[in-house]
């Protein structure tokens, strides 16, 4: 099956979505076309890799990913191609390809380089026919030039020791959750390390000594704390808007100490 995910940060509002779409369909009209989101903050690269990275692994390998997401500094981003995880990435040297896998890359290679297209809407004109390639049987080592590496960024580290974990929030998303980098593994490590002693989560002005298991285990307007189905520790309120009522923003530092 041939099949292609689309990610932008085009919105809904214009024909831009369409028309990438039309463009991949002109290379292989029985695609199978996945939309992930199109609201992906402008321009927002940290955006983009927490959305990719939560979904792309649900897709068969060797699924192809088109991403029109690009951060528009000055000078072009080269565009390349990237494979990761038996899975097939399009779209800019952004770095956004080195934040969503601690695997190694298998392969990348630079693109519009064999018979380069001059283009202002290089999602449409350039990676979706390429995606569209790709999903159909090319392989990606006929697409450019190799590439030794890829543009890395280099995202916030969780600090580990036996009495504290120290992490971030990494995202806000549309309900006003705040999403840490604080993983379920790490906090199950240091809990056996500590033989289960007691731990208290911090947060803003907030402390809880235990975990919750879903939203519905606290009332409407009160905050709960729990590890998602990404095995990260996220915070809310039930019905509510955690960032606001917390005060807690991108960045804003969590903790989770162990009384020993």
């Amino acid at each position: 099956m041939a099949l292609v995910t689309f990610m932008s940060d085009f919105g809904e509002e214009d024909h831009y979505v369409t028309v990438v779409k039309a463009s991949l369909l002109k290379v292989n009209p029985s695609l199978q076309i996945i939309d992930i989101s199109h609201r992906i903050n402008p321009f927002d690269i940290a955006h983009a890799a927490y959305v990719l990275k939560g979904v792309y692994r649900e897709f068969p390998k060797g699924s192809v990913h088109l991403v029109a997401v690009d951060p528009v500094m000055k000078g072009a981003s080269k565009l390349i191609a990237v494979k990761v995880e038996d899975h097939l990435f399009v779209g800019t040297d952004s770095g956004l390809f080195s934040l969503i896998s601690d695997q190694p890359i298998m392969a990348a290679v630079e693109l519009n380089t064999l018979n380069p297209v001059a283009s202002t809407f290089r999602a449409k004109d350039i990676l979706a026919p390429i995606a569209a390639n790709l999903a159909s049987g090319q392989n990606i080592h006929e697409l450019g030039k190799p590439l030794m590496e890829i543009q890395k960024l280099i995202p916030r580290q969780v600090k580990l020791t036996k009495r504290e974990i120290a992490g971030n929030v990494i995202r806000v998303d549309s309900y006003g959750n705040l999403i840490t980098n604080i993983r379920k593994d790490d906090f199950e490590k240091i809990q056996e390390v500590n033989g289960g002693a007691p731990y208290e989560v911090r947060f803003g002005r907030e402390q809880y000594q235990k975990l919750h298991s879903a939203f519905g285990d606290v009332d409407p307007g009160e905050c709960f704390v729990f590890f998602n189905s990404d095995c990260y520790l996220q915070i809310g309120i039930n019905k509510g808007h955690a960032s606001d009522l917390l005060g807690l923003r991108l960045d804003a530092p969590v903790f989770i100490n162990f009384e020993i």
